[in-house]
C-alpha cells in the first residue's frame, strides 16, 4: 500500500517541479510512520534506517523510493527528452523562450526562469554529470 498509494501520489509533480526539501521530509516521515506506527497517536521506534528501507529488495531493502532521488530522475528525464527530441511542442517552446543564444546543454538560467524551468536545469545538470559518449566506430565522432 505504501508503494502504490503514498510514493505515487507526488508523481507528477516530480516530473514536473523540484520538490521542496521539506516536502521531502514530511512525505518520508508519513511513510516511516505508517510503516512502524500502530495507531495514528502512537509512535514506536523505527527499527531500520530509512536508507536500509529504500534498498532494493534483492540488496536486503524492501524497495521504497527514496523521494529526492526520484524526483531528481523525473528531471532528468524531461531534460533527456527536450535533448533527445528538439523538434516536440515542449522543446520548441521552451528553447525558444530560455535558449535563444545557446545550446541546451549549456544555457544559463535568467533570474526570471520559471519554476518548471529551473527543475529542468536540474535534471539537465544531472546529465551533464553524468553523460558520457559511446564511441562506436569513431565515423560520427571527431576528435
Amino acid at each position: 500500500m505504501l508503494k502504490s498509494v503514498l510514493s505515487a501520489m507526488p508523481t507528477y509533480s516530480m516530473s514536473c517541479f523540484k520538490l521542496p526539501a521539506g516536502l521531502y521530509k514530511r512525505i518520508q516521515s508519513a511513510l516511516t510512520r505508517f510503516w512502524w506506527d500502530s495507531k495514528p497517536g502512537k509512535k514506536k521506534m523505527c527499527w531500520l534506517s530509512w536508507e536500509k528501507l529504500t534498498r532494493s529488495k534483492r540488496d536486503g531493502g524492501l524497495g521504497f523510493r527514496d523521494i529526492q532521488s526520484y524526483n531528481d530522475a523525473f528531471l532528468a528525464k524531461l531534460s533527456w527528452r527536450i535533448l533527445n527530441n528538439p523538434q516536440s511542442l515542449l522543446s520548441r517552446i521552451l528553447q525558444g523562450k530560455y535558449c535563444k543564444d545557446h545550446h541546451f546543454l549549456n544555457a544559463p538560467m535568467p533570474s526570471s526562469a520559471s519554476h518548471g524551468w529551473r527543475g529542468i536545469i536540474i535534471g539537465r545538470d544531472l546529465l551533464l554529470k553524468n553523460l558520457g559518449k559511446a564511441i562506436g566506430n569513431g565515423a560520427s565522432t571527431s576528435v
